[in-house]
């Protein structure tokens, strides 16, 4: 068995984690698992864009995570750094071939990783799975896996005909003749040369949607991502008069397009537009061969959120979005709760990384 860590900071390692994904079938080949994805998240020196890579014969898995040391004042004192491991924002979590599939190959995998998690001082891990390829099933036995919310992929080669010709679009296609009547029209542009407008359009919205955390990033992360993804990350965009109304940064990989992060005007009447941005990008992803548009989900995991409830007029078919924790070193996290606890007041619950929280929830 072959066991190595990629470090996607180091031009020869991130070649070899490219020519590693190659090896896997186009589905499972997604724009999150590409190192460029990774390392745009990488926005201090204490984190690292890694991949963990394990080959036995003709079966490989490989598995993409942020690694981050826990910062001192966290820590025991006296005590040589220590870390914690997680996927980026979006999708992550596992990826093998088919022989990769394997009881025994994913067994003796996970082993040797584990390991690798011990000599390196790794507390905690937390994935968010793929929930297109539902690479949940190949986790480790040791892993707590459960399931946070359902997502709306669109199937695109059957989409345009659906949409003509079944009642289920009902909606959609009425809002459609709406973003028309109103002088809409959608057009696509390449994302990387387009940052100078995109990104304050889509800090006006967190601002308006009072975004935090992960989803609000900068015009760094931007540039990074745009940059690494070429050709890859192009925008959808919704123009009225000229001006533009509503865009879509969309990630395209060989077989799927993600819907990644979104900006709009408030200051507008936009019936139809968003039906039109979707309807536009999905056109478009049928027309180079892309099999699904994955739209994500709502902003809980409830299915009468609004986010959702709008998703799911786009599309019928589902999916589901899981994720999974796994603490390697039990006696350390406690530790960290401790020292938490002291500062803050009780952990919050379902927060398993908690430590890393500033104040409560």
């Amino acid at each position: 068995m072959e066991f190595k860590i990629l470090n996607a900071s180091v031009s020869a390692e991130k070649e070899q984690w490219l020519s590693d994904l190659s090896q896997l079938p186009p589905e499972r080949r997604d724009v999150y698992f590409q190192p460029e994805y990774i390392h745009a998240y990488v926005d201090a020196e204490e984190t690292e864009a890694c991949c963990a890579v394990c080959k036995s014969g003709s079966s490989i898995l490989m598995y993409p995570f942020l690694k981050s040391s826990i910062a001192p004042e966290e820590a025991s004192p006296g005590k040589r750094s220590r870390f914690d491991i997680q996927s980026a924002y979006g999708y992550g979590g596992p990826v093998v071939n088919t022989a990769g599939e394997d009881p025994q190959f994913l067994k003796e995998a996970w082993s040797m990783f584990s390991d690798w998690c011990e000599s390196e001082r790794i507390i905690t891990e937390f994935v968010r799975f793929h929930p297109l390829i539902d690479n949940v099933r190949w986790i480790p036995q040791e892993m707590r896996a459960f399931e946070d919310r359902k997502t709306i992929p669109m199937m695109l080669e059957s989409y345009e005909h659906d949409l003509r010709n079944t009642s289920y679009y009902r909606s959609h296609r009425g809002m459609l003749n709406k973003a028309d009547r109103m002088g809409f029209s959608f057009h696509v542009m390449p994302a990387a040369s387009e940052l100078d407008w995109f990104v304050p359009l889509y800090l006006k919205t967190q601002d308006y949607l009072e975004g935090t955390g992960e989803a609000r990033v900068e015009m760094d992360y931007f540039k990074s991502l745009t940059d690494g993804l070429g050709e890859g990350a192009w925008l959808g965009v919704v123009k009225q008069s000229n001006e533009i109304t509503g865009a879509v940064l969309v990630l395209e990989g060989p077989a799927y397009l993600h819907s990644h992060l979104m900006g709009y005007r408030r200051d507008i009447k936009t019936a139809g537009m968003t039906n039109l941005l979707y309807h536009g990008i999905a056109l478009e992803g049928a027309s180079r061969g892309k099999k699904i548009l994955h739209m994500g989900g709502g902003t809980s995991s409830s299915e009468g959120d609004a986010l959702f409830r709008f998703k799911k007029s786009l599309s019928p078919a589902r999916a589901s979005f899981w994720l999974g924790t796994r603490c390697h070193d039990h006696f350390s996290y406690e530790e960290l709760g401790k020292t938490w606890e002291a500062q803050h007041g009780p952990r919050p619950k379902n927060y398993f990384q908690f430590y890393r929280l500033k104040t409560q929830p």
